[in-house]
């Protein structure tokens, strides 16, 4: 281009230190592409050819082409969706004072009763909602002093390794609790289970806590006699606490299942189904709690020195225990 400073280009004529310039700013991704319109109309010279190469309408190329034009690249892009004018709020604003000093002073009230207490003792009338968005806009949000249930239950759940493989009697035993109602009566069986030896312990007791999960452990001794390296349960809270203490005083590794994943439990639910056909469906259920695990024990004889397991090769688990402590 005679007489003109600078390297001509599609896009016009670019003047010395223009890379400089460029670094300061950089386009959006949105003002690129209606630069891409604008370069195309300017190559081809007809805007319905432009217009229906990109899919876009004649009023809508104008708009920015026009913005172009007057501003420039920076004309290009997307302008900001924020309103220029706002409602101004009517309350007053010792009203918005009272509302705030009342709920710090009684931050478990919610905006409902600080709307009765407002009009019963200030003769003040607010609607729920507007007491609400001031406690929103002021966040008069408090945390309790002492810690939720939620966070006094919080605890790592360590998952067991994918690799590990229980070969020895009592690497790993999985326990569960199993409901059982009888006649409007509360009954909670206690199941701990061997992965390899299938040697079961069950603790009966008339409700549900991670006290009782741990007197289910301390008891476990009676059916499974050897000791337990490794537990795995489910999340539920009967496996928090107390059970986490003792496990940890007995060095015993603690490991959670997946949530909402019963097939991680696989051997102890496979037992309470066990227990579901060949003990509670044979009516050996009785009122009395002593009376209940007498019985419950009689059925743990039996399933560990006469029941033949397939999984065992037909062996009882006493014969399979006794097999393996032969050969080691």
């Amino acid at each position: 281009m005679k007489g003109t400073v600078g390297t001509a280009t599609k896009y016009g004529v670019v003047l010395p230190g223009a890379i400089k310039v460029s670094k300061v700013y950089s386009p959006s991704k949105e003002a690129r592409q209606r630069l891409r319109w604008i370069d195309h109309h300017r190559k081809t010279k007809n805007i319905a050819l432009t217009c229906r190469h990109f899919a876009i309408q004649r009023s809508l190329y104008y708009k920015w082409h026009n913005r172009y034009q007057r501003l420039g690249i920076k004309g290009l892009e997307s302008q900001p969706k924020k309103p220029k004018k706002f409602r101004q709020s009517k309350i007053p604003l010792e009203h918005i004072d009272l509302v705030k000093k009342l709920r710090k002073q009684y931050p478990y009230f919610s905006k409902y009763k600080l709307t009765v207490i407002l009009k019963r003792d200030f003769n003040i009338e607010l609607s729920a909602s507007t007491v609400g968005r001031i406690i929103n806009k002021y966040n008069l949000f408090f945390r309790s002093p002492y810690k939720s249930k939620k966070d006094r239950n919080k605890h790592a759940r360590t998952r067991l390794p994918k690799d590990f493989e229980a070969t020895k009697p009592g690497d790993l035993v999985q326990s569960d609790t199993k409901h059982v109602p009888f006649f409007g009566q509360r009954r909670y069986f206690y199941v701990i289970k061997d992965c390899l030896t299938k040697m079961t312990s069950i603790h009966v007791s008339t409700n549900i806590s991670s006290k009782q999960s741990m007197v289910a452990f301390q008891n476990a001794k009676k059916h499974i006699p050897y000791e337990i390296k490794n537990s795995q349960n489910d999340n539920g809270s009967e496996n928090l606490k107390e059970l986490i203490t003792y496990l940890s005083d007995q060095g015993i590794n603690q490991y959670f299942i997946r949530p909402r994943t019963p097939k991680d439990d696989a051997f102890v639910e496979n037992m309470i189904g066990t227990i579901e056909r060949e003990f509670i469906q044979q009516g050996k259920l009785t009122f009395n709690i002593e009376e209940q695990q007498k019985l419950i024990d009689e059925w743990l004889e039996e399933y560990h020195t006469f029941r033949p397991h397939q999984a065992l090769g037909y062996l009882t688990p006493h014969e399979y225990y006794e097999k393996i402590k032969s050969t080691s």
